[in-house]
């Protein structure tokens, strides 16, 4: 009896010294963050739950996910880091995502970040290359989410138990072939997860004390090396929290206009020189029609939408998500098809619309110069008009 006594005993002080030791660290992270943190746009960055939870506890920060869009274009002026960061009585922008980031790997990062998005300013980039028929596969998922995060969304109390069924569901359907040893590990939680017989929820409660813990020693272990990665920088003042001066946007996108009239002058189809330059000059022939069997119809990622917009319901998050288009020009030439590209837009706003979240549909302009940098990523006069509805929705009912 005393060695039961003796083992519980020492099973609560590793619990209370676990606990400890994330609140410490924790501590020491909140003391070195500072606002332009928000503009690292690493892949650690965009694992780390603590990192995001401290941008998201910033009363200035505008907490903006999506993928490659954010890495394309760093150097132009309109990009919002630039853009928006650069104006000291404006607010923050904090981007998370990078290629890869697709619709589930964003579902296991909003499910793990919870609360700490719950009545914040969120802006979600939706883009139409996800909405392929293969979908999501099993080395995109690993490689730009986390053993962590995906706990984080299963053991999230808030989120439905038939929402953490569906997404165990499709990451099984997703790791059929060799994981990682930790996505393996991760993987047969989700399996039980998936499965509604009595014997696998009967596994599941049974071993939820190990993956629980597990999850909490990795929440430690983000914490440590967070603070590591973390290099406090005491020279850059906190941005005020307050609204700035009116924009005069039809003056902004003149200006983006010049911009881009002097960079996009070797192509008819409104990019970027270089960018035509690298990827489609020298096959610009063999391009024609080479995406005439492509199709936004038919894709596993409008599921993984689904989920993502039940945990935004189930966490009380309301994102302004964006409706982004491709280059209409460049894709009537590589022969996809206008009126699939048309039902899609449709179909990202009907989604959206119906959960009752705010859509900003650009659709409109994808047959505009300049609104794309390339055939899908944001540019000179595309960062124009998203900043523009990032600014509406940030100020919105603010006093």
């Amino acid at each position: 009896m005393k060695k039961i006594i003796a083992f519980v005993c020492s099973i609560i002080i590793s619990i209370a010294f676990l606990f400890y030791f994330q609140s410490y660290y924790e501590n020491l992270i909140s003391e070195k963050y500072y606002d332009k943190f928000a503009e690292n746009l690493t892949e650690y960055k965009s694992k780390s739950i603590i990192l995001q939870s401290m941008g998201a506890r910033q009363g200035n920060n505008l907490m903006m996910f999506g993928s490659s869009e954010f890495h394309a274009n760093t150097a132009y002026s309109t990009h919002p880091i630039k853009f928006f960061n650069a104006r000291k009585d404006g607010f923050q922008i904090n981007l998370i995502g990078k290629a890869g980031y697709k619709c589930l790997v964003e579902a296991a990062n909003f499910g793990a970040l919870g609360k700490e998005l719950k009545g914040k300013k969120v802006v979600f980039v939706v883009s139409p290359q996800w909405f392929l028929k293969s979908g999501i596969d099993e080395n995109t998922f690993e490689a730009n989410s986390s053993e962590l995060q995906v706990y984080g969304l299963l053991f999230n109390k808030d989120i439905k138990l038939t929402t953490k069924q569906d997404f165990s569901k499709r990451i099984i359907a997703i790791t059929y072939n060799k994981p990682n040893k930790s996505f393996a590990i991760m993987r047969m939680y989700c399996s039980l997860y998936s499965n509604k017989d009595l014997l696998s929820t009967g596994k599941r409660y049974l071993m939820t004390p190990y993956y629980w813990m597990r999850y909490e020693l990795l929440t430690l272990k983000d914490n440590i090396k967070s603070n590591d990665y973390l290099k406090p920088n005491p020279k850059l003042e906190k941005y005020s929290k307050q609204q700035y001066t009116n924009i005069n946007w039809n003056e902004e996108l003149k200006k983006a206009s010049d911009i881009a009239k002097s960079k996009s002058n070797n192509n008819n189809f409104g990019m970027d020189d270089g960018e035509y330059n690298n990827l489609i000059k020298g096959n610009l022939q063999k391009k024609m029609g080479a995406m005439k069997n492509d199709s936004y119809k038919v894709s596993p990622e409008y599921e993984d939408f689904k989920l993502l917009l039940e945990i935004c319901t189930d966490q009380g998050i309301s994102p302004l998500f964006l409706n982004i288009p491709v280059n209409g020009k460049w894709y009537d030439y590589a022969g996809f098809d206008k009126s699939d590209r048309q039902a899609y837009y449709k179909r990202i706003n009907d989604m959206v619309n119906s959960y009752g979240f705010e859509v900003a549909d650009f659709s409109k302009y994808e047959n505009e110069d300049y609104f794309l940098m390339d055939g899908s990523h944001l540019g000179w006069k595309g960062w124009i008009y998203v900043n523009e509805a990032i600014d509406k929705f940030y100020n919105k009912n603010k006093i």
